[in-house]
């Protein structure tokens, strides 16, 4: 069981510790021509709107939250982990023999 936790904290420790991907971005982006920004910029036919709506209900599901998900994964390996130190311990700790 501890060869588990040391490999798993090994793991967690190397998973933080490696670098970021870099982007397949270019890190600068440069425009040529001027004009292909401003026919961009200009709707072609000025008649049509575009309308974005956004709504977002009150209730919210926390549950399908990333963060809870991770919070909870943590607590139910913590909970395992008191579980299975309490059944190794054998909850008294034996028999104690004093000779006199």
């Amino acid at each position: 069981m501890r060869s588990v936790l040391i490999s798993l904290a090994a793991a967690f420790v190397l998973a933080t510790a490696l670098p970021a991907r870099p982007s397949a971005a270019p890190a600068t982006a440069s425009i040529s021509s001027g004009t292909s920004v401003y026919a961009l910029q200009q709707p072609s036919v000025p008649d049509k709107t575009i309308d974005i709506n956004v709504t977002h209900s009150g209730g919210g599901r926390w549950y399908a939250n990333p963060v809870w998900i991770g919070v909870g994964v943590l607590a139910i390996i913590v909970i395992l982990l008191l579980v299975v130190l309490a059944a190794r311990s054998g909850g008294g700790g034996g028999t104690t023999i004093v000779k006199d």
